[in-house]
């Protein structure tokens, strides 16, 4: 009976003994290869045995070794693409271990949009009108452009100096200086008379706005009780100045009293067209 468990223990071990020598064996390296969807090999990849956290980076041609076994998790991280994790078959220790990774989406930022409608007209237009210095600034330009150029154009005219010669030119007539009107003394009153008065050019647009600038800075109308706000005033600055040439006319020989009067009309104009009274009540 004695013989019988010393023969029952030895075989229990002998069981142990090949149960771990089978468990051992099962335990070898894996060889592995790590590349993209294009075929290109990924260097410095990283896989982690997730049962052992042993973890191994891949040559510069993607190869890598790493002692694992049979239901092991080799878990493949590179950075740019999306990880990837192989749960180890026994197949897996019969060839090489080809690992596929996919590039990550890149993701487009979020764009803010600055403006959000409302859906109530009364609110929303005015933030989709422009400026009122670029408004203003817009007219004008386009004011300018309408204009027509100062400078003198080019004819096909013989210099004076290479003309023919009249043989009573330069000549003074004695019997028309009593003339009254002609003669010596009309031609003496007409240069007197050009002198006196220069001929009124159109306005640049750097003059204009120096204008503008002056009428804000001196006419003291009130327009702010039909509803007009400075971007309000600027356009009808504009529309009057276009209207009756006011930077033209007084832009070098400043009249107060003048300008205003002619605002005055300018606005019994612009009202006709523009209705403020509902901007009053609203503001």
């Amino acid at each position: 009976m004695q013989n019988f468990k010393t023969v029952k223990i030895k075989l229990l071990f002998l069981l142990i003994f090949f149960s771990s020598v089978k468990i051992l064996a099962q335990s070898d390296y894996i060889l592995g290869n790590v590349a993209n969807q294009d075929g290109d090999k990924l260097p410095t990849t990283r896989i982690y045995n997730l049962r052992t956290d042993q973890v191994v980076l891949a040559d510069k041609m993607g190869n890598f070794a790493i002692l694992a076994k049979t239901s092991d998790e080799l878990r493949i991280v590179k950075e740019g693409y999306e990880r990837q994790t192989v749960v180890l078959t026994p197949e897996s220790f019969s060839k090489s271990l080809d690992v596929k990774l996919t590039v990550i989406p890149l993701e487009i930022e979020e764009v803010a949009i600055g403006f959000n409608p409302t859906g109530n007209l009364k609110k929303d237009v005015p933030k989709l009108n422009p400026p009122a210095k670029v408004t203003a600034l817009n007219m004008a330009m386009n004011n300018y452009m309408r204009t027509p150029m100062n400078e003198v154009a080019p004819t096909a005219k013989i210099p004076s100096a290479f003309a023919p010669k009249n043989p009573g030119e330069g000549q003074l007539s004695l019997f028309s200086i009593g003339s009254g009107g002609g003669g010596l003394v009309g031609a003496l009153a007409g240069l007197a008379k050009k002198s006196v008065s220069s001929p009124k050019t159109t306005a640049n647009y750097a003059e204009k706005q120096e204008f503008y600038k002056r009428v804000k800075s001196v006419i003291t109308l009130d327009y702010a009780k039909y509803g007009l706000d400075e971007y309000d005033f600027d356009i009808f600055l504009a529309f009057a100045d276009e209207a009756h040439g006011l930077s033209k006319n007084y832009r070098k020989n400043f009249n107060r009293a003048a300008i205003e009067s002619q605002l005055k009309m300018a606005f019994e104009e612009y009202i006709k067209t523009h209705n403020f009274s509902k901007k009053v009540t609203e503001g």
